[in-house]
């Protein structure tokens, strides 16, 4: 959508400085490409619910369209206007759009680390919308000051005035939402919330972590430390065949019921964090507490490259929205896995989707990576279609009938531990799956129609959750 509005831009501008005194031309250009800008927030209460209905990709397609191509053509005019106004001899042609087009990408390229760095993080969506477009619109005014049009200028700002104030209205104000979000950020790895969410049946008040509006931890807020969800337990029942003191590395931490799961265990437990804010995040609401685990900033892959560490337990459970990165499950990254894995050590994978039928691909090709790499592999899969997979590999035989209760987890005795409730009894074909490398990253390709199955359901959720509780979500 960036290079389509863009290059319609320039093709427009180059046509209207043909037809259109130079000046005012530019003028109108920056100024209604940020009045553009500022509406952005208010176009988002009409395409929103008009497109929802669309599915995930066209739904996606249209928003940007709406969104993002209307100020993208104005800001693609305003280059060849510049360029048609600085020309006073047709000699200084190429060094003027060398010189503008310079400009402009070394603008691109500070303002996309302002943004995604420091204002998505800090200030949002809206204020930064708001940030972009002032000095356009300022600059915009200096322009007409220098031409001395004052009647069009007037004009311009009174437009501009009515515009902001229409987007900056009560009608974006929820007074309830500050009682049902406890935490909301910005950020260039995606928006993270955590939901105040009370349950008038059962009288329980729940807590959820969403990154990117799905779900990644569900709590109890009377248990903060403790999953609703039993695959943190079931992770752990694994687990507790290997003794206390044992080295664990938890590679992604979410709300950090994992983490404490292993602290219950007695582990030694690092933990690998991409995202600076989710520890803070777990701390504070899910009542994570790191003391005697060491924390890593890094991407895993970065990790198992780096460190020294021998671990008796890894176990990945990352999640982008509903993502997970391919480059954690490639022959090369097990390759790492394996030389920073002990002998008799573990390897867990959080997954979830399919393990046969026609959308299966991607976790039967995970399954046979496995395999070839090396390991020996188990699998639980959930009785449902779609639901909870997860992998456990090992380099050697490990027995797991003989799971010792007494090493568990109070809270996890309370879920199915025997064996056949933790290892699935089931033959993966892998006869028509993938190995998975770094040269060909397929993992999300193959996973796309489980992923956007899961993404319609949670916003499905989200969507009637928020009409029940009254909220006016797309506000």
């Amino acid at each position: 959508m960036t290079l389509r509005g863009l290059t319609l831009g320039y093709f427009l501008g180059g046509r209207a400085t043909t037809k259109y005194e130079g000046p005012k031309l530019l003028f109108f250009e920056i100024l209604i490409g940020s009045a553009l800008i500022i509406i952005m927030p208010f176009l988002a209460l009409v395409i929103m619910p008009a497109t929802s209905g669309l599915g995930i990709r066209m739904g996606s397609l249209i928003t940007s369209i709406v969104f993002m191509m209307p100020p993208l053509v104005c800001m693609g005019m305003v280059s060849p206007t510049i360029i048609q106004l600085s020309n006073s001899q047709l000699k200084d042609t190429g060094k003027t759009a060398g010189t503008v087009y310079a400009i402009s990408t070394v603008g691109g390229i500070l303002m996309t680390l302002l943004m995604g760095f420091f204002m998505l993080p800090e200030l949002g969506i809206r204020i930064s919308l708001y940030f972009a477009a002032s000095p356009l619109a300022i600059l915009a005014f200096v322009l007409m000051l220098k031409t001395k049009n004052f009647k069009e200028m007037t004009y311009s700002v009174i437009t501009l005035i009515i515009v902001f104030m229409m987007t900056t209205g009560s009608s974006f104000k929820d007074p309830n939402l500050e009682l049902k979000y406890l935490y909301k950020s910005e950020g260039i790895l995606g928006q993270i919330s955590v939901l105040h969410n009370p349950d008038e049946d059962s009288g329980i008040i729940y807590r959820h972590l969403f990154i990117n509006h799905i779900a990644q931890t569900w709590v109890n807020e009377k248990h903060l430390s403790y999953s609703q969800w039993h695959y943190p337990h079931r992770f752990s029942a694994l687990s507790s065949i290997k003794p206390a003191g044992s080295k664990a590395l938890l590679i992604g931490l979410g709300g950090g019921s994992i983490g404490m799961e292993f602290k219950r265990l007695g582990f030694e437990v690092d933990v690998v964090e991409l995202d600076a804010r989710i520890p803070e995040v777990a701390e504070t609401y899910f009542g994570f507490d790191p003391e005697g685990m060491d924390i890593f900033l890094d991407d895993g892959r970065h990790y198992f490259k780096s460190t020294e560490e021998k671990y008796d337990i890894i176990l990945i459970d990352v999640l982008s929205g509903e993502s997970q990165p391919h480059h954690l499950f490639t022959m090369e990254s097990l390759k790492e896995i394996q030389a920073i894995l002990k002998p008799n050590g573990l390897l867990l994978i959080n997954n979830q989707g399919y393990l046969q039928g026609p959308h299966s691909l991607g976790g039967r090709s995970i399954y046979k990576t496995l395999e070839e790499s090396g390991f020996k592999v188990e699998v639980y899969k959930s009785k449902e279609d779609g639901g909870d997979i997860h992998f456990i590999a090992s380099l050697g035989d490990v027995d797991f009938t003989t799971i010792n209760e007494e090493r568990m987890n109070p809270c996890c005795r309370q879920i199915a531990h025997e064996y056949h409730d933790l290892i699935t009894d089931f033959t993966v074909d892998v006869s028509d799956a993938l190995i998975l490398t770094d040269n060909k990253p397929k993992l999300e390709l193959l996973n796309i129609y489980q992923n956007e199955e899961w993404r319609k359901i949670a916003l499905g959720a989200i969507i009637e959750r928020e009409k029940q509780n009254e909220i006016p979500f797309f506000k």
